[in-house]
């Protein structure tokens, strides 16, 4: 699909902030109101434009992310009824089929490290069975970059009040959801309704927006196992933040997710591309030449079963000085 100037602004201001007035955008964009709505509605029909929440998850009591890749025995695929269960956790929020060095991925959120470990990794092993030839989970440490969104069912997981989980879960579904509308889900007046979307809002990183893609765009699941002396994992990692935070911005952000695991890999990247071979081409860039990189295990995504993957245009740089070892605060 061809973007033109006025959809790349939309685009951009929505991702920056999806509730943000039309007159706002069509002033920025230098048309009228009516052009941005209409763009918008394109926008959602062709490539799946979705408004959504970057949670802090931490401050929701959801305090554990795992990331799972899972290589399935040669020939061997997970029944309908495995994998249906697979999917029905609400604590698994991002599930993908994938083609390479592994067969299946997940990112699963929970209360607690030992939450996961004891209700939700077990079942999870047991609903794949013995198709499973290895399973590898990982805790993520911090985030580095991006976002990944999570499904309106984790809100009955979250320790705040009723009320406002209910606001979040609404808004995790819509996050241009007019304070009408919420109103009249949540049962309460407007000034109610505007309250719980204020107490809601110190949970609230970003109201963003991201589209889906509807299978025109290429994602790769990357892990990386740094190793080097300390003056090249310097200057190696800021060759590697270069070329992801400072790549071409004009359509969308190349990468989606960056954070630290731990357990044997330094760094997870999830990136979008426009075509295989440009995936090839990142790989390529990626590895070449590098001193840095001890391990490199990667996957493209063949299908998402359960979350998305955002493909957005923001300013990641902001927020993110390295998305690889050493880590630094980013700047204020």
């Amino acid at each position: 699909m061809f973007l033109d100037k006025t959809d790349l602004c939309v685009m951009e201001e929505l991702c920056e902030n999806s509730r943000t007035l039309l007159k706002n955008i069509a002033g920025k964009s230098g048309v009228s109101i009516q052009t941005v709505s209409s763009r918008m509605r394109r926008l959602e029909s062709a490539l799946g434009l979705r408004y959504a929440l970057e949670l802090d998850l931490e401050a929701l009591g959801l305090r554990s992310e795992h990331v799972v890749r899972v290589k399935l025995k040669p020939e061997a695929q997970p029944d309908d009824a495995a994998l249906a269960e697979l999917l029905s956790s609400p604590f698994v929020q991002l599930a993908c089929k994938t083609k390479g060095d592994f067969d299946m991925f997940f990112w699963v959120v929970t209360p607690s490290m030992q939450f996961f470990s004891s209700e939700v990794e077990p079942k999870l092993r047991e609903a794949l069975g013995d198709v499973v030839e290895d399973w590898a989970a990982y805790p993520l440490v911090s985030h580095l970059a991006g976002f990944l969104p999570v499904g309106p069912e984790l809100a009955d997981q979250f320790r705040e009040q009723k009320p406002r989980a209910k606001t979040i879960r609404l808004m995790v579904g819509n996050a241009r959801i007019s304070v009408t509308d919420l109103a009249e889900q949540l049962g309460v007046t407007e000034p109610t309704a505007e309250y719980h979307l204020k107490k809601a809002r110190p949970f609230v990183r970003r109201f963003t927006a991201f589209f889906t893609g509807r299978g025109e765009f290429t994602h790769v699941i990357r892990f990386l196992q740094l190793r080097g002396k300390k003056q090249d994992l310097e200057s190696e990692g800021r060759r590697i933040t270069e070329v992801y935070l400072n790549s071409d911005p004009r359509l969308f952000n190349r990468l989606a997710f960056a954070a630290k695991p731990s357990g044997g890999m330094d760094a997870l990247l999830i990136e979008t591309n426009s075509s295989l071979e440009d995936s090839s081409s990142a790989t390529e860039e990626l590895l070449s030449g590098t001193k840095i990189v001890g391990k490199h295990v990667s996957a493209v995504v063949s299908s998402v079963q359960k979350g998305a993957i955002p493909i957005r245009k923001v300013g990641l740089a902001k927020t993110c000085q390295s998305v690889v070892f050493p880590q630094r605060p980013a700047a204020e």
